[in-house]
């Protein structure tokens, strides 16, 4: 009986997938109680915390699944993989929610982002942070925001995935 290898790439599908689906299920959940705007420590972190367990969790199946063992690439290849994925996910829902769900999203974020500089600086004054803002517009255009949102889950994969590699290594016996 001839035994078929496994491969890292159906790991990172089922564990990106993972991924998006359960950060757009909390992301909706915060569009629903009309919480998306505040953004804050818990909106943050929660995503964070899918991602680093659902990331180590596929590393891990992967290892159980290959008789034990894993190398630091393939855990690498589930990591990046698996947030490449949710971050094709996310960037959807980010399009999805700022296109059509919430078309006035970054108007209001802006408008909140403008509010608490003034409060935090009381120096800076209403046209300068104007200005601040008319600049922080150009790094959100939809390519932008495309390539950011994949990059940055690429890069946080990588770092997360290299980390969960390191310690859940085992090497095949020569």
């Amino acid at each position: 009986m001839i035994k078929s290898e496994i491969q890292t790439s159906t790991y990172a599908l089922n564990f990106g997938t993972l991924i998006g689906i359960v950060t757009v299920v909390f992301n909706l959940m915060l569009f629903f109680l009309d919480a998306h705007y505040q953004g804050g420590t818990l909106a943050s972190i929660v995503p964070i915390l899918i991602s680093v367990g659902f990331i180590n969790y596929g590393i891990f199946q992967y290892r159980k699944d290959n008789n034990g063992y894993v190398s630091i690439s393939e855990s690498l290849k589930v990591g990046v993989g698996a947030a490449l994925m949710a971050g094709i996910i996310g960037t959807l829902y980010g399009l999805l929610l700022t296109e059509f769900l919430d078309p006035q999203f970054m108007d209001k974020t802006f408008e909140i982002a403008k509010q608490k500089m003034l409060e935090g600086n009381k120096e800076l004054s209403i046209e300068d942070a104007n200005n601040a803002i008319e600049v922080s517009k150009n790094f959100t255009t939809i390519p932008i925001r495309i390539a950011g949102g994949l990059l940055g889950s690429i890069f946080f994969g990588f770092f997360i995935s290299l980390i969960g590699g390191l310690i859940l290594k085992k090497s095949k016996p020569e």
